[in-house]
Formats: C-alpha cells, structure tokens, sequence
C-alpha cells in the first residue's frame, strides 16, 4: 500500500502542475465560461498613446480555481487508471487472494498413511538360531562363549505380534532457475534406518509420546534441458534411487547420498535410450576412531558405484516397455579380520571394528571380526573369561541387475503391468565364504554327527521376482499411482532372494519382516475410496531358503491420503 500511496502522490503533482500552467488564462470564481459557440464581445477602440488600465484589486476571499478542458481531465485519468492497474496487478493488489510470483516455482506434496499390521509366524520355527547380528554389531560385542548372557541378541521367531503404525512424508521442491531445483523431505519413522518410514504407534516411549521427524531427502538438482527431445540432470546431495529397479533389489523408502547423473535421447520415434550413473558414499569412518585411544586407527570409508544402461520402447499409446542392465559395485564393505586384540574386555575397540555393518537387516552371511590376543586366550582358558565379537559381511558385492517393465492398456478400462527381476552377485565365492561363516548352514540330521559337527554351507547369490498387476488404466508400475475415485488394482507375485545375492541392509523390509534368504508370495488390491485417498490390503507369505525353519506371515491394512 505504501507504493499505491506514493503514485497517487506522484499523479496529484502533475495534475497540479498542469493547472497552473492553465492559470492565467482560466476565469475566476463565480464567472462562467463563454457558451462554446458564443461570438467574441465586440471590441472597444483604444486611443493612441493611452496608458495601460490599472489593475483591478482582487479581494482577499477571492480564489483562483484554474480550468481544465473535459478532454485534457479524461487523457489524465486514462493515464492514472492505466499506471496504477499495471502497479496493481505486477503487486497483485488487483488480486488479493493471488500468491506472489515467486509461490508459484514452489511444489509441496505429501501424505499420510495408517496401517494396522499383524505379524504372524510359523509353528515350527527355530528358536536359537538366528541372531540379530545389527543389534550386536551397533551395541555392545557378542560373547561368543556364551559366557554372557547380557550380550546376546537374537530375533524374535515365535511370539505372533500386532502393531498400529503409522508414516508421514513431506516434500517441497524449488524451481530455483535457469535448470536448477532443490528439494527438501522430512518423514516420520522409528529411526534413521534406511528402509522404514513407519512409525509404530505407542513405541518410542509410549503414553502418547511425541514421534520424531527425520529428513530424508535434500538435493540439487541441475537439469539444462529436458522433454521429448532427449533429458540431462545431475543431482548432488541426498535424492530419490535413480536407477530403474523393483523392490527385491532396493526398498522403495532408500533414498542415495551422492553425486548422479542421468540422460535420455530419443531414437526414432518409439525408442528412447538411457544411461544413468553416479558414486555414493555409504559409510564414513568415525572422525575419532577409537574414541578411547590417544592413537587412532585408519579410517575404511565404504561406497557405492553404480551405472545403469536401459531402453525406453513405446510403439503406441497403449504398450510401453522399459529394460535396463545395472551393475552395482559395493567397494570395501566385506568384513575384515582384525590384528590381535584383547577380545576378553567388552569394552575394548578393536582395528577393523569399523568394517561390521552399521545398519543390517537379515540374511547375510557372517563372520567374526576379531583376532584373540595371546592375553585374551589365556583368560578365556584359565579364568573363564568371555570372548566379544562383532561380525562382518562374509562376502563381496558385485551386482549385475536386470530389470524389466511391461504396461499394456488390455481394453477400455483395464490395464497390465508386468515387473521382472534378476541379481546376480559376481563377487560370491562360497568357498572363501564357507571358511569362516557363522550362519546360513544347510539343515542337518539330528543323528548325523558329522554334518551336526560341521554343517554344510548353503548360501547363494541370485534372486528374482515376477510379479503381475491389473487395474486401472492410470495405474503404473506402483500400486500407489491410483489417484481417482474408484479406481481399483490387484497384484500377485512371487520372489526369491538368497541369502548374498544383494546387502540385506537396502532389500524390501516388509517382506519376511526384512532382509534376504528368503522365498514367497505377496498378493494386493487397493481401491481409491475418494481422489487421492486409497485403501489397500495385502498378504505377504514367507519362508527361509536356507537355514532352520523361520517362516513369517504378514498382514498390511492401510488407509493413505495424499495431497
């Protein structure tokens, strides 16, 4: 308002200068103007050589108000009207409820979700087998002597378990300019895993506690041009998983720390060929380690480097085919031993400590970190004394990937997705693997000493799944994508994923409770109840592939709401 006040200031002093300039000629108040068509008064003879009349004296009440023609006042207000109209609409004081310039590069997004799971586990399954290797390898060491009781960790396998939970996401993204975005996402969730958004309702302290926020996304964005003649982006910082993929290979909820990179070109009409690459870090060395040493050990950073080559393929409106071939390269994540340590002192750091997991799932293969010392084998001798272990991975990762995607709108009303997906980890070795592993052991028979003195190896490294959807023609390859009223899908599908075929850190964390070395089923529908407001139910049902029984059954009902 300060700039109206100020223009309408600035348009009162031209008026005002306009009128003086009229002032001498204009009559004086209380005169009228000559009619328009009057004829001029006739001329009085004035003699030769006479003075000049005096000047009549104006009186002291008497204002002078200077005469505007109609025409001149009309041009003056068209002026004012257009100029102000103009400052109006570019402060959008024409259009109060408008946001400004500005609101309108921002995007805000979200939702919600409530979920009632039930997780249900087989009668027969094995109750001392299957340790939680992440509680053991972020807490205190595992004394595997069994001398200590309080350092043990282990799954829960038998006890049938129901939860309310609940997931709540965010986003805001910029068009900054000139090919520049940045995003921000913050979600809800029991920690800072990779994997999970869920928060379960009445944990984390109970009695109606608080829940904590966590970001889960920030980014760069750079993106010089994109459409249908082709796309190039870089992100930097934290985004969404670039590559194609299902879920047996990445989460859905695993977002990249990093540098990546995308590009898209068309070939001829219905093909369009991408490429995507990038390098991730996904574990920094603690900057004191070991924080009770004067004298600190040398730091083993992991990271992630990955490329993906793939095709587009859309011979008409109706068919559209994506495959792509990855291959993911986890550099230094294999455990490695360690030089002598006093392994009967839990509270002891040793060497390569920091090559264990800092976040796992299940299913991997294992093995001990730690070198007992000449000291720690003669406690554990002659005084009893525990032996503390961390574990790490057994194996290597080197991951090809194949991924592919079908969608077809069948008829009118109906469309088909098919997924497919195989890994392949080209670094496994089961003889290095079975050296020193501590899990994944073929069953044995309960009177075969020898297998029960030495168990068989039974890990591997491949997986797959195939899985079939029918639904709605907006569907597309996330059951999620529904957005109008009504609209319906049903899948079903089957995967099989061994025990090292992927890092069970980043695998599905719904099935089988999470993890790998595991096979089954999941089967879904969800319906759209209003626009953007979905409920879904799904079964997903379960066994180990190699190991003693654990079998799990899992019941998801959620109500999502979008915006």
């Amino acid at each position: 308002m300060l700039h109206l006040k100020k223009h309408l200031d600035t348009r009162l002093s031209v008026l005002c200068l306009v009128a003086l300039s009229a002032a001498a000629s204009a009559p004086t108040w209380g005169q009228q103007p000559p009619p328009e068509n009057a004829p001029p008064p006739p001329a009085e003879p004035v003699p030769e050589n006479a003075p000049p009349p005096p000047a009549e004296p104006v009186p002291e009440d008497v204002k002078r108000v200077p005469y505007i023609p109609e025409v001149v006042k009309a041009e003056l207000r068209k002026e004012v009207k257009d100029e102000l109209l103009e400052e109006m609409k570019k402060n959008n004081w024409a259009a109060p409820s408008a946001f400004p310039e500005w609101t309108k590069r921002i995007k805000l997004q979200g939702d919600a979700r409530v979920r009632y799971e039930v997780d249900n586990f087989g009668n027969g399954n094995a109750v001392d087998y299957y340790p939680d290797f992440n509680a053991i390898n972020t807490g205190s060491p595992f004394d595997i002597l069994f001398r200590d009781p309080s350092s043990e960790h282990w799954l829960n396998t038998t006890q049938r378990r129901a939860r309310a939970r609940l997931r709540a996401r965010l986003d805001v993204e910029a068009n900054v300019g000139q090919g520049f975005f940045s995003e921000i996402r913050i979600v809800t969730g029991d920690g800072p895993t990779p994997v999970s958004t869920n928060q379960t309702i009445g944990a984390s302290g109970g009695l109606f506690s608080k829940y904590q926020i966590w970001v889960d996304r920030v980014n760069i964005r750079y993106q010089p041009f994109g459409g249908p003649k082709g796309e190039l982006m870089f992100m930097l910082g934290r985004f969404e998983n670039p590559f194609l993929r299902t879920d047996l290979s990445w989460d859905d909820n695993v977002n990249f720390d990093g540098l990546a990179a995308r590009g898209s070109l068309p070939l001829g009409e219905h093909w369009r060929p991408f490429l995507t690459g990038g390098a991730f870090p996904i574990f920094n060395t603690l900057f004191d380690f070991a924080t009770e040493r004067p004298d600190k050990f040398k730091s083993r950073d992991k990271w992630l480097y990955a490329a993906q080559a793939g095709t587009e393929w859309k011979p008409n409106p109706r068919v559209g085919l994506s495959l792509g071939v990855a291959f993911y390269f986890f550099d230094r994540v294999q455990g490695v031993t360690s030089s002598e340590c006093d392994t009967h002192i839990k509270s002891v750091t040793c060497d390569t400590d920091h090559s264990r997991p800092s976040f796992a799932q299940k299913g991997n293969t294992y093995r001990p970190l730690r070198t007992p010392s000449i000291a720690a084998l003669d406690a554990e001798l002659n005084s009893g004394a525990s032996e503390y272990q961390y574990f790490g991975l057994s194996s290597g990762f080197r991951d090809l990937v194949y991924t592919a995607r079908l969608e077809w709108l069948a008829v009118p009303g109906l469309m088909l997705a098919l997924e497919g997906e195989f890994i392949h980890n080209v670094a496994f070795q089961p003889s290095n693997v079975a050296a020193e592993a501590v899990n994944n052991f073929k069953p044995c028979n309960p009177t075969d000493l020898d297998c029960l003195a030495n168990p068989p190896y039974g890990g591997g490294n491949k997986g797959y799944l195939a899985r079939l959807t029918v639904g709605s023609p907006t569907l597309s390859h996330r059951w999620d994508s529904l957005s109008r009223r009504w609209d319906w899908s049903v899948a079903v599908s089957y995967r099989y994923m061994q025990s090292d075929a992927m890092l069970d850190a980043f695998a599905n964390s719904e099935f089988a409770l999470g993890g790998t070395n595991n096979k089954g089923f999941i089967a879904a529908a969800t319906l759209a109840l209003a626009d953007n407001v979905l409920f879904t139910a799904r079964w997903l049902s379960s066994d180990v592939i190699v190991g003693p029984q654990y079998s799990t059954d899992v019941l998801h009902l959620d109500m999502n709401v979008r915006f």
